[in-house]
C-alpha cells in the first residue's frame, strides 16, 4: 500500500502568491520541511514529497529521510496568450530541476523535455484560472498535452473535480484526433488518463489530508508504475473555503511575526494555529487574563475548548465566531462605565471582523472558482452543469400565516415527488431531515407589535457554509427577514441565482404601526434594492406586480404567479350544524360571516367589527373570526355576537369554512388571500375590499362582491340582501365551487416551484448500497 501526498509546499515556496501579499512582504508558505516531513508520517503518508514552486530547496532539506524523493511544482506557460499553468514533476534531481528552469516558460517545450527523460508529471488543478487568461482551448490542449491530471486537490472545490473529471472521461479516443488536428499536435503517450490527489498545503495545517493512494507495492518504482497504468487512486478532503481561509490566516500570521512584535498576539496564534498550547506570561490589559490559552478557552468556553482543541480547523473557526459575542458580553456586563476598559473592547470588536471579512472574501473567491468551471464545462460541451438543488430561505414555517402554510403545502409537495428542495430556517430546537436543515439561532427576539413573532438569528458563516459545501443552484427567499436577507446576501458571494417572493405588504404594515411616512418610503427602498438585485421576483398577484412597479421594482423581473387550493381539505361536505356550540354556548344555528387568518391591525378588523356591531340586534345572524394575533385584545368585547376562537387547523378548520355563511374579509394590505380560495371551495361567497389582491379572486356579483373603500353600510346592504335572497346566495355559492376547480392545487403549486427554481430542480438521486 502507498500513500503519497503528491501537491505541497513548504518555507522554499518563499515568493509572495497574490499581489497583496506581495506589498507587505508575506510569503506562499512557511512550513518547516522537517515539521511537513514528521507531520506526512503521523498522518499516515509512506512516500514523501514536497513540490515547492520552482524550487527543490525544501525538498533537498529532507531528502536524506526515508522515502523521500524530489518533486517541484512547475510554473510553465502557453506561449501564445500566457497562459498560466502548473505542472507537477516527480522524482527529479538537481540537473532536471535547472533545465526546467531554462526552458520552463515554454509549456511545449517543457512538456517534450519531460517526457524525453521518462519524468512522470502532472496536470495541477486544471480547471484553476490563476491569471485570468484560461480558456476552453486551453483545456482541450491539456487533453493533448497531459496524461496525467491532479483530479483531487485540497484547496478546490469538489464540483472542480467531479466537472474536470467527467470532462476528461467525456473525450473519446475520436474526439482527440479532432483535437489534434485543430491544434496541430498530440503528445499523449496512454490513451487514458491517470488521476492523482494531494493537499496542496501551504500553512501546514492540511498536509497529507488530500493524497494519492495505491493499493499494491510500497516503493517510489510503484508509485511511478502505478501512476502509468492508472491504478493510483485520488482521496481525501476536497477543499472548503473555511479551510483555506484557516490557511491563509496562518500564513499571514507566520509571515506577521517574522516583521512584526506582535506581543500577546502571537500567544493567542499559537494557540489557535498549533495542536501544542503554549502559555504565555500574564497578558498586558488588551487581554486581561492569566494566559493566552485562558482568554481563548474564556472566548470559545472551557468546556467546549477541550472538546475541540485537537481539531485545529473547528479551534480556529470556533474562536473567531465567538469572538465578537463575548467581546459585546464584556460591554454588557461593565457595572459601571471605564473608558479604558470599554475602548479595549471596541478596538478588539472592531478587530474582530478581520477574520470575518477573510473568511467571505475566501468563499467569494472560491466561488468564482466554482462558477468558472461550469463555464468551462459548459463551453466544452455545451451543456449546462446543475445538481438541480433549490435552498429555500423562510424565516416562517410552523407559525400560522399565509407564508408558512405556503411553505408547508410546498415541503409536502416536495416529500410526495421526491424534489431536490431544502428548506432552510432557524428554530430553537428542530431535528435536521432530508428536506429541512435548521440552524439554532444565536440571538432570539420577538417582533414588536408581534410578541408571537419570534426573529432568530442564526450564525451567518454556518448557513453559508452549508450552502457552498451543498452546491446548490438557485436560492430562494420565501420571506424578507433575517433568513431572506441571509439568503440574498450567500447568493451574491457565491454567485448563486436568487429569486425571491413579495409575500407580504412590509412597507404597508410599517406604515401602520409607525404612521412614520419617511418609514415607510425607505422600507419600499430597501425592498426594491433588494429585488432590483434578484433574478426573479415573485407577485402573488396583478394589484401587487403594479405596488412593486410603481415603487422602483424593474417590471422585467416580476413573474405573477397562481395558487390553488386542496379541494380534499376544503369542501361544503365539511359542514356541521352543531360546529359552533363548540366556542359559543348560546349559538342557536345562526348564520355565521366567518374571517379567517392573523388577528392584526394592518387586517382592517375594525370594519369587521363594526359591521357585526350593525347586526346586534338582529336575529339569524353571528360573526365569527378563526385565528389570534396581537390585535385581539384590542376588538375583543366591542361587539357582542362575535365568535372568537383562536387558530384552527386540520379538519376544524375545513369544518369552520363549511359552516359558515358568508365570508367577510376587509383587509386591504393582502398580497393574495390563500383565505378567500379556501372559503370559495367550501362554499361561502366572499366580501372584499377593493384595496389589496384580495379583489382579483372576485367576480362581483358571481362569486361574492367587490366593497368600495370598505364602505360598513355597503357591507351591511349586502348581507342583509342576501339573507332575504335564497335564490341568489344560492347562485353565488355555485359559481364559488365551480369558478375555484379551475385552480388544480398541485399544478399550481408546481408551477411555483418551476418560477422559484428558474426551471432548474430536479428529482433527488438515490444510490443504492
Amino acid at each position: 500500500m502507498i500513500k503519497v501526498d503528491l501537491h505541497l509546499h513548504s518555507v522554499a515556496s518563499n515568493k509572495p502568491a497574490g499581489f497583496f501579499s506581495k506589498r507587505i512582504g508575506i510569503n506562499e508558505s512557511y512550513t518547516d520541511p522537517f515539521k511537513l516531513y514528521n507531520t506526512l508520517k503521523e498522518r499516515g503518508m509512506t512516500l514523501f514529497t514536497i513540490t515547492d514552486h520552482d524550487t527543490i530547496d525544501g525538498c533537498l532539506e529532507i531528502a536524506h529521510l526515508p522515502n523521500v524523493f524530489i518533486s517541484e511544482e512547475i510554473t510553465t506557460f502557453f506561449p501564445e496568450d500566457g497562459c498560466k499553468v502548473h505542472v507537477i514533476a516527480i522524482d527529479i534531481n538537481e540537473k532536471i530541476h535547472q533545465d526546467i528552469q531554462k526552458i520552463r516558460y515554454n509549456i511545449y517545450e517543457l512538456v517534450d523535455y519531460l517526457q524525453q527523460n521518462n519524468i512522470i508529471h502532472i496536470l495541477a488543478h486544471p480547471f484553476y484560472d490563476m491569471d485570468g487568461k484560461l480558456k476552453p482551448e486551453h483545456i482541450e490542449k491539456f487533453l493533448l498535452l497531459f496524461d496525467n491530471w491532479e483530479i483531487l486537490n485540497g484547496t478546490r472545490s469538489n464540483l472542480s473535480s467531479k466537472l474536470t473529471k467527467k470532462i476528461t472521461e467525456r473525450y473519446t479516443k475520436e474526439d482527440i484526433l479532432n483535437l489534434a488536428d485543430k491544434y496541430g499536435f498530440y503528445k499523449r503517450k496512454k490513451d487514458f488518463i491517470s488521476f492523482v490527489g494531494g493537499s496542496d498545503d501551504h500553512g501546514g495545517l492540511d498536509l497529507g489530508l488530500g493524497y494519492t493512494y495505491v493499493e499494491e507495492g510500497n516503493t517510489l518504482e510503484d508509485l511511478k508504475n502505478a501512476i502509468k497504468q492508472g491504478k493510483t487512486i485520488p482521496e481525501g478532503l476536497h477543499g472548503s473555503p473555511k479551510r483555506l481561509t484557516h490557511m491563509v490566516m496562518k500564513i499571514a500570521f507566520e509571515g506577521a511575526k517574522r516583521q512584526y512584535n506582535l506581543g500577546n498576539l502571537n500567544y493567542i496564534a499559537e494557540i489557535l494555529f498549533e495542536k501544542k498550547n503554549k502559555n504565555s506570561s500574564i497578558l498586558d490589559m488588551i487581554i486581561g487574563s492569566n494566559s493566552a490559552e485562558d482568554f481563548v478557552k474564556s472566548v470559545i468556553g472551557a468546556n467546549r475548548y477541550e472538546a475541540i482543541k485537537e481539531d485545529t480547523h473547528k479551534k480556529i473557526y470556533t474562536f473567531f465566531d465567538s469572538l465578537f459575542p463575548y467581546i459585546v458580553k464584556n460591554i454588557k456586563e461593565m457595572k459601571s462605565f471605564n473608558l479604558e476598559r470599554f475602548s479595549q473592547n471596541l478596538g478588539m470588536a472592531i478587530l474582530s471582523f478581520i477574520p470575518l471579512s477573510t473568511y467571505l472574501i475566501t468563499y467569494w473567491q472560491r466561488a468564482m472558482e466554482k462558477n468558472k468551471s461550469k463555464e468551462l464545462y459548459n463551453a466544452l460541451t455545451g451543456e449546462y452543469h446543475n445538481d438541480g438543488k433549490v435552498a429555500y430561505f423562510t424565516d416562517t414555517l410552523f407559525e400560522i400565516n399565509g407564508v408558512a402554510k405556503t411553505s408547508k403545502k410546498i415541503l409536502e409537495l416536495a416529500q410526495k415527488e421526491n424534489l431536490n428542495l431544502q428548506m432552510i430556517i432557524s428554530y430553537e430546537d428542530y431535528p435536521d431531515d432530508e428536506y429541512i436543515k435548521n440552524f439554532k439561532p444565536l440571538i432570539s427576539f420577538n417582533l414588536p407589535e408581534y410578541e408571537e413573532i419570534k426573529i432568530n438569528i442564526p450564525n451567518f458563516l454556518d448557513v453559508l457554509e452549508y450552502i457552498e459545501k451543498e452546491n446548490f443552484d438557485v436560492i430562494y427567499s420565501a420571506t424578507p427577514g433575517i433568513m431572506g436577507i441571509y439568503g440574498f446576501i450567500i447568493s451574491k458571494i457565491l454567485g448563486i441565482p436568487f429569486v425571491v417572493a413579495h409575500h407580504t405588504d412590509f412597507p404597508e404594515y410599517i406604515k401602520r404601526y409607525t404612521n412614520d411616512h419617511f418609514a415607510y418610503q425607505y422600507t419600499w427602498k430597501a425592498f426594491s434594492f433588494l429585488y432590483n438585485n434578484a433574478d426573479k421576483v415573485l407577485s402573488p398577484s396583478n394589484h401587487y406586480k403594479n405596488e412593486l412597479i410603481k415603487n422602483g421594482v424593474k417590471s422585467e423581473k416580476i413573474k405573477v404567479f397562481k395558487r390553488g387550493v386542496d379541494l380534499n381539505k376544503f369542501n361544503p361536505s365539511y359542514k356541521d350544524p352543531t360546529f359552533w356550540e363548540n366556542f359559543d354556548p348560546t349559538y342557536r344555528y345562526e348564520k355565521i360571516v366567518l374571517y379567517v387568518g392573523r388577528v392584526a391591525k394592518e387586517k382592517d378588523l375594525d370594519i369587521f367589527v363594526e359591521v357585526a356591531k350593525r347586526f346586534e340586534n338582529t336575529k339569524g345572524i353571528k360573526f365569527a373570526i378563526v385565528g389570534d394575533g396581537p390585535y385581539r385584545k384590542e376588538i375583543e368585547g366591542k361587539a357582542n355576537n362575535i365568535i372568537f376562537t383562536g387558530y384552527l387547523e386540520g379538519e376544524e378548520l375545513s369544518k369552520a369554512y363549511a359552516s359558515s355563511y358568508l365570508f367577510l374579509f376587509p383587509s386591504t394590505t393582502e398580497t393574495f388571500g390563500n383565505v378567500i380560495l379556501e372559503a370559495m371551495a367550501s362554499g361561502l361567497p366572499v366580501l372584499v375590499s377593493d384595496k389589496g389582491a384580495a379583489k382579483e379572486h372576485i367576480i362581483s356579483g358571481m362569486n361574492g362582491f367587490i366593497i368600495e373603500n370598505n364602505n360598513i353600510n355597503e357591507y351591511v346592504s349586502i348581507i342583509t340582501g342576501l339573507m332575504n335572497n335564497k335564490e341568489l346566495y344560492e347562485n353565488l355559492q355555485k359559481s364559488c365551487i365551480s369558478l375555484i376547480k379551475n385552480l388544480d392545487y398541485e399544478k399550481s403549486l408546481l408551477d411555483m416551484i418551476n418560477e422559484f427554481s428558474l426551471g432548474l430542480i430536479k428529482k433527488k438521486e438515490y444510490i443504492l448500497i
